[in-house]
């Protein structure tokens, strides 16, 4: 397995994700994707262009729980 764009040794290149999602489907195993329907889904052709976002914190008001 080889580190894509983002440089992640967690995300595969496209012809390992190829091979992996085939391997899941065979076994019926979850990607931790699914489609509209709710079907488990093979990982995205773009997750290696995945950015992080991630909100600021929200400050509450004084006297407001912070949840």
């Amino acid at each position: 397995m080889t580190a894509h764009i983002t440089g992640d040794p967690a995300i595969p290149d496209p012809e390992e994700r190829a091979a992996r999602n085939a391997a899941l489907f065979t076994d019926n195993i979850e990607t931790g994707f699914w489609d509209d329907q709710g079907r488990v889904a093979p990982w995205p052709d773009d997750i290696d262009e995945w950015t992080y976002n991630i909100p600021e914190p929200r400050t509450p008001e004084p006297g407001q729980a912070p949840f």
